[in-house]
C-alpha cells in the first residue's frame, strides 16, 4: 500500500509540472502570436501612410559654436547669429556677412534641414567617398564642400556647394596706402564729383585743378580763364554740379566741359565774398560777414537766402576760418540731409573749434516748396513774411563747457564715415597738438568730441614728410568708404579705411 501510494503521489507530481509546462508553452504561442500580429499590423500602416519623395533640396544651414584664435588666445560665439543664404538656382550655401577674422573653419559643426526627408551626405575632398552628415560631426571648410542630397525615393540626387567666409583683417584695424603725389600747393580743397576725386589749389600764384579716378595718377583739369590764385577756396560741390568763383563771378558746371555764369539773385546783400561749403543740394557762402544759402535742386530757387531770414540767427558765433562742411542721410526720414559746419574763431585770446548744424528737407512738398513761396513773397516787398518755423541752423553753444568740443585746428576738417562723425586737421592754434596727430570722433552728430585710438594717421618713416604738413590739408571719403587726405605742402596722397566700416560698401 506504501508503494502504492508513493506511485500516485509520483504521478501528481509527474501531471503538475506537466501542467505547469504545457501553460508555458501555450503562453509562449500567445506571444509569438501577438509580435506576428503587431508586424502585420505595422506593415499595413507603413503600406498606407508612409510616402517617399522625389525631392532632394537643402532648406536651412546653421553653423554650431564657433572657436576663434587671436593672437594664441582661444574664445568662442554663437555661429547661427550669422545667416546662410541659400541660391536654388545654382545650389550654393553662403553667409554674406563673413565670420570674424581668427575663427576656426577647420572644425565646425553644423546643422542641415532638407526637404521631404532627402538625406545629406558629406563629400570627402578628394571625391572618392561621401558620409551620412550628423550634426554633431566636425566638418573641414577652409574650402568649399560639397554636400550631396539623396531623395527619400532614391531615385536622385542634388549636390550643393557651401562656402564659409571668413574675414582676413582685423575689422578694427585702420589701413593706409600711399597713393601718387600731386604737385606741392600753398592751399588745396579736395571734392568728390561725378563719381570721381578733384583736388584744386593754389599752385605758382593761380589755382590749378587735378582729377583721379581712384587709381595711381592725376591727370589735370582745364578751368575757365576767370579763375585766380583764391579759387581753389572758393571751390563746391553738390550732387550733380560745381561751383566755382573768380573775383565776384560764380560759374557752374555739371561735367567739367561746359561752364555757366550763375546769376542768382542776393537777398539783403550786395555779393558773395566767398563761397564755404555745400551739401547735396545746398550751397554755403558768406556775404557781408552773414551766411547765405542757395538751394541747387530740381526746384527751381534761384535765389540767395542769409541766414537770418531763415530764422533767428546770431552771426557772432560763425567761424572765421578753416571752414569745413559734411552731409549725411537723417535716419528714418526720406529726404532730409543733416548737415554739419565747423570752423574755428578766435575768443578772448584763445582759439576754439565752432560747430553749427542743419536739417534740410529736400523734398518738393516739405518746406522747401514753403521756402519757395516766402521768398517770391519776399522778394515782391511783402512785409506779412515769418519764415522761422521753416529751417534753421543751429548753433552747438559750448562756451558754458569746454569738455569735449571740436578742437581747433588749422586746416580743420570733418568727415562723415561709418555712422559718424570725425574730425582731425593740422597743428592746433595753441600748438598743444602736432599735425596730423588724432582723429576726434563724435557719436551725437557733432555735439561732443573725442579722440579714437582705432582711427591712426599713416605711418612715419623714412620716405614719408606727411606727418611733417602743418600748412594745409584736405580730405574726403569715396564712394568705397576711403578717406582720402591730400598734403599741400609736400604733395603727398594717402587713401585709408576702417576695415568694418569699407566692408559694408
Amino acid at each position: 500500500m506504501l508503494k502504492i501510494r508513493e506511485m500516485c503521489v509520483t504521478l501528481h507530481g509527474i501531471l503538475k509540472k506537466s501542467h505547469i509546462l504545457m501553460k508555458q508553452i501555450k503562453t509562449t504561442y500567445l506571444l509569438i502570436a501577438i509580435l506576428l500580429g503587431s508586424l502585420a499590423a505595422c506593415s499595413k500602416m507603413s503600406e498606407t501612410e508612409t510616402e517617399l519623395y522625389d525631392d532632394a533640396a537643402i532648406t536651412s544651414f546653421v553653423l554650431g559654436t564657433m572657436n576663434r584664435y587671436v593672437n594664441g588666445v582661444k574664445s568662442t560665439y554663437t555661429g547661427s547669429e550669422y545667416l546662410f543664404h541659400i541660391n536654388q538656382a545654382n545650389r550654393t550655401v553662403y553667409n554674406t556677412d563673413s565670420l570674424p577674422m581668427g575663427t576656426d573653419v577647420a572644425h565646425v559643426v553644423c546643422g542641415i534641414s532638407t526637404y521631404n526627408n532627402s538625406m545629406a551626405y558629406l563629400v570627402s575632398l578628394d571625391g572618392t567617398y561621401m558620409t551620412y552628415h550628423i550634426s554633431s560631426d566636425s566638418v573641414d571648410f577652409t574650402t568649399p564642400r560639397t554636400f550631396r542630397v539623396f531623395s527619400s525615393s532614391d531615385v536622385g540626387y542634388t549636390d550643393y556647394t557651401v562656402k564659409v567666409n571668413v574675414h582676413k583683417e582685423d575689422p578694427d584695424s585702420f589701413v593706409w596706402k600711399k597713393m601718387a603725389n600731386i604737385p606741392v600747393m600753398t592751399g588745396l580743397r579736395t571734392l568728390m564729383f561725378n563719381d570721381q576725386i578733384y583736388v584744386f589749389g593754389n599752385e605758382s600764384g593761380t589755382t590749378k585743378a587735378y582729377v583721379t579716378d581712384f587709381g595711381d595718377g592725376w591727370t589735370p583739369v582745364a578751368l575757365p580763364t576767370m579763375v585766380d590764385a583764391d579759387t581753389w577756396k572758393n571751390t563746391v560741390a553738390t550732387a550733380d554740379s560745381l561751383y566755382i568763383m573768380g573775383g565776384k563771378k560764380i560759374y557752374r558746371t555739371k561735367d567739367l566741359t561746359t561752364w555757366d555764369e550763375d546769376k542768382s539773385d542776393i537777398m539783403e546783400a550786395t555779393s558773395i565774398d566767398q563761397l564755404i561749403g555745400a551739401s547735396d543740394q545746398e550751397i554755403y557762402a558768406l556775404a557781408n560777414s552773414m551766411l547765405m544759402t542757395k538751394y541747387s535742386g530740381n526746384l527751381s530757387l534761384d535765389t540767395w537766402v542769409p541766414a537770418d531770414f531763415e530764422t533767428d540767427f546770431n552771426k557772432e558765433n560763425l567761424p572765421t576760418t578753416d571752414y569745413t562742411f559734411t552731409c549725411y542721410p537723417m535716419a528714418w526720414s526720406d529726404s532730409t540731409d543733416y548737415v554739419m559746419m565747423g570752423g574755428t574763431k578766435q575768443t578772448d585770446g584763445v582759439w576754439h573749434g565752432h560747430a553749427w548744424r542743419r536739417i534740410v528737407d529736400y523734398s518738393e512738398l516739405g518746406i522747401l516748396s514753403e521756402l519757395k513761396k516766402l521768398i517770391e513773397e519776399a522778394m515782391s516787398g511783402s512785409e506779412t513774411v515769418n519764415p522761422s518755423w521753416i529751417r534753421q541752423w543751429t548753433y552747438i553753444d559750448r562756451s558754458s563747457n569746454r569738455l569735449y568740443e571740436l578742437p581747433a585746428l588749422k586746416s580743420l576738417q570733418i568727415l562723415y564715415y561709418g555712422d559718424e562723425l570725425l574730425a582731425f586737421g593740422c597743428q592746433s592754434y595753441q600748438n598743444n597738438i602736432a599735425p596730423l596727430a588724432a582723429f576726434w570722433r563724435s557719436r551725437d552728430n557733432g555735439i561732443t568730441w573725442k579722440q579714437d585710438v582705432r582711427y591712426t594717421m599713416p605711418p612715419k618713416d623714412g620716405t614719408t614728410k606727411f606727418n611733417n604738413a602743418a600748412t594745409s590739408i584736405s580730405a574726403v571719403v569715396d564712394n568705397a568708404n576711403n578717406i582720402w587726405i591730400v598734403s599741400a605742402g609736400t604733395g603727398e596722397v594717402w587713401r585709408g579705411r576702417l576695415n568694418r566700416v569699407a566692408w559694408e560698401n
